[in-house]
């Protein structure tokens, strides 16, 4: 039966073509590579791609926000005939706005369909996938090695370097559903019980057969697997940013949005509008907000404080003032009426402003304890409304999200350092979803979004938006 199944397999890759669009040495390299393993394969040119064939397309830079846009048409196309562009790309780097650019660009093409990687090894096992056992269902994948074996220690090593840094294993716990199963062809095939796309792999690239269609090196199918389940979700769901008609799911509260829209053309505002200003657009969205209220004097400050309920703190109002990463002063930790009546005046004093004035605060709720995350929304040529989401490493994605795009911004945050417990990634996946819808719902009248604070909890806790501020137009 495993000779009738490898026959099989080999014959329907001999019917598929690999154009490979790739600098001259890398494109020779893989060129030769997938032809040593028994797949057609030639260099093409970008303009002379065939949507018959399966492309391995490697930039020799992230692309900018208008060739993002030209690439994606084409990935589109290769993703609606099932066999999406394998793309690798080098991964954004730079700071300020250049890397914010090159991360929209690179996520726009995944977005759109393209099977993404930063890894060459990955990329080329990618490729070897699709053509020997086709596209997968999507990314979650066991191993199944003889106990003391190469791949055993392989999938132990990597399933412990995730768990050392807060990130989610690329392997499916025992009870988890699985698309993909990669396993010893020593053991023999798997019993057809076991749900999944069954490939064998070598542990190490030199030690497989020729003439066996498998994978080679955990890491890399692992890669594999990883980079084509998410296009093949993505393919599922729908390409490119969500449906501005999805907001429908969202009960989105738009008196509420009304309302503070017409407070503030009351008020003339323009430019930047201040956190509780922003935060009630935020809560109109069903975006998770700290409890907070603005009060005008000390005995005013006690009344709010007492019921938002000891501990809180205090920050001043205002729609000039820094972003509490940037220096807005916050006084922390309040537990009585009488701490409350001296940070009235020790916050207003720190903004630079006299108590004794016609001058506010913002009494809140004390944040639960939790991960700071930085969340931008930007409207940038050619990509248009972005959700830019930054921590050890900088991720975007098109607005509005999709809850597959918002899944996998949130996995960007990690834990930071070992044994600390799980993040709440769906919460903060929710917010940046919510908050997305509301960008481009009101693109007419906002130039952009700043929540430079967010708290992400962990198991069990909440996460929410601590800092807020949104421009107007």
């Amino acid at each position: 039966m495993a000779q009738a199944r490898s026959s099989a397999i080999s014959t329907a890759a001999a019917a598929v073509r690999v154009q490979v669009i790739a600098p001259a040495s890398l494109g020779a390299t893989a060129v030769a590579a997938l032809r040593a393993r028994g797949i057609d394969s030639k260099l093409a040119r970008a303009e002379a791609v065939s949507d018959d064939d399966i492309v391995a397309w490697a930039l020799d830079a992230p692309p900018t926000g208008a060739r993002a846009v030209e690439l994606a048409a084409i990935c589109v196309r290769a993703a609606a005939a099932g066999r999406p562009i394998v793309l690798l790309v080098p991964p954004a780097r730079g700071s300020g706005r250049a890397i914010v650019e090159r991360a929209a660009a690179i996520s726009y093409l995944r977005a759109h369909g393209a099977a993404l990687s930063h890894d060459v090894d990955a990329w080329l096992e990618a490729v070897v996938l699709l053509v020997r056992f086709g596209l997968p269902q999507g990314p979650r994948t066991a191993v199944i090695a003889p106990p003391g074996s190469w791949l055993e220690a392989q999938a132990t090593s990597i399933a412990l370097d995730a768990e050392s840094t807060g990130a989610r294993s690329p392997l499916t716990a025992p009870d988890d559903p699985t698309d993909v199963v990669l396993y010893d062809p020593e053991l023999g095939t798997p019993p057809r019980s076991t749900p999944g796309l069954h490939i064998p792999i070598a542990a190490r690239g030199e030690l497989a057969a020729d003439d066996e269609p498998m994978l080679h090196n955990a890491r890399a199918a692992l890669g594999a697997v990883t980079i084509l389940g998410h296009a093949a979700e993505r393919i599922r769901v729908g390409l490119g940013p969500a449906p501005r008609a999805a907001n429908a799911e969202l009960s989105i509260d738009g008196e509420l949005v009304e309302r503070q829209l017409r407070k503030l053309e009351r008020e003339n505002i323009s430019g930047n509008i201040g956190d509780h200003d922003t935060k009630a657009l935020l809560k109109a969205y069903g975006v998770p907000i700290t409890r907070q209220a603005v009060a005008q004097t000390p005995s005013d400050a006690v009344k709010k404080a007492r019921r938002a309920g000891y501990p809180v703190e205090l920050k001043p109002f205002g729609r000039d003032l820094p972003s509490e990463p940037e220096g807005c002063p916050v006084e922390k930790n309040l537990t009585s009426d009488a701490l409350v009546r001296h940070a009235f005046a020790q916050v207003l004093i720190a903004a630079g402003r006299s108590p004794t004035e016609n001058t506010y605060v913002i009494v809140r709720e004390t944040p639960p304890a939790g991960r700071d995350v930085a969340v931008s929304f930007v409207k940038l040529p050619d990509l248009g409304w972005t959700v830019v989401l930054e921590g050890a490493q900088v991720a975007a994605a098109p607005a509005p999200l999709r809850l597959v795009d918002a899944q996998l911004l949130a996995a960007h945050v990690v834990a930071s350092r070992s044994g600390e417990s799980d993040l709440d990634r769906s919460g903060l996946a929710n917010v940046m979803r919510r908050a997305s819808h509301l960008v481009v719902d009101l693109d007419a009248k906002l130039a952009g979004l700043e929540l430079p604070r967010v708290v992400v909890g962990g198991r069990g806790a909440r996460t929410l938006v601590v800092d807020a501020v949104a421009e107007l137009l």
